[in-house]
């Protein structure tokens, strides 16, 4: 049976960057994905402001957070793919944006590179990252990033999620970007719905598509 192997990840994602120069996210000329609908619905339901610090987990090769750069005061980039941080910090010096910083870091170890705690961040964002932890991983993530976040804060989580039996809807996986489990742990909506509001989250869930939705939880 499959089992979470963050090495293993980062090797994928260090592939796919290698292969193609994009890890999905972005947006391509043949109209929004589903991953890159939630991931859009994510960063609108942010309500990102000037004075914002955000934190994006999962920033691949960087894309949405050099949008939300654009907007906030500060953007920290986080991943475990290597490859995908080099194309990010390549693609913000050519914006020419110095209000940005990726470093490695992971769900498990946000704080590898970089001490979070010191920047003041006021918002997560997190699109397409969290479903490779199994559910209690997910749990202690959540809990850790809640303790980074000022407050008043706020998370927005676009990924996979389950609102319906995975099995009624096979034939949409791949629409929906999930593997099957290889490397994929999705939890249901609920259970992080549940997470978060056992944290002190007072939580908003949109569903996106019956696999796939966005959370929104803002801390007091």
């Amino acid at each position: 049976m499959p089992q979470y192997d963050r090495e293993r990840v980062s090797r994928l994602f260090d592939d796919v960057v290698g292969a193609s120069g994009s890890t999905g996210k972005e947006a391509t000329s043949h109209g929004p994905t589903i991953p890159q609908i939630a991931g859009q619905v994510a960063f609108e339901r942010l309500e990102l402001r000037p004075e914002d610090v955000l934190l994006d987990v999962g920033t691949g090769t960087g894309d949405m957070a050099i949008a939300a750069a654009r907007i906030c005061r500060k953007l920290i980039g986080i991943d475990v793919s290597r490859r995908s941080l080099e194309q990010a910090r390549t693609k913000a010096a050519l914006e020419s944006l110095n209000n940005m910083v990726f470093a490695y870091g992971a769900f498990e170890d946000p704080c590898a590179e970089v001490d979070l705690a010191a920047h003041g961040i006021t918002k997560i964002l997190a699109v397409y990252s969290l479903h490779h932890l199994p559910d209690e991983m997910k749990r202690q993530s959540l809990t850790g990033l809640a303790g980074l976040l000022s407050r008043p804060g706020r998370m927005a989580i676009g990924d996979i999620m389950f609102f319906d039996d995975p099995d009624k809807h096979r034939e949409e996986f791949d629409e929906a970007a999930y593997d099957a489990g290889d490397t994929d742990f999705p939890a249901r909506a609920e259970y992080l719905s549940d997470c978060l509001q056992q944290i002190g989250g007072g939580v908003h869930v949109v569903q996106i598509h019956p696999l796939v939705g966005v959370i929104v939880a803002d801390f007091a």
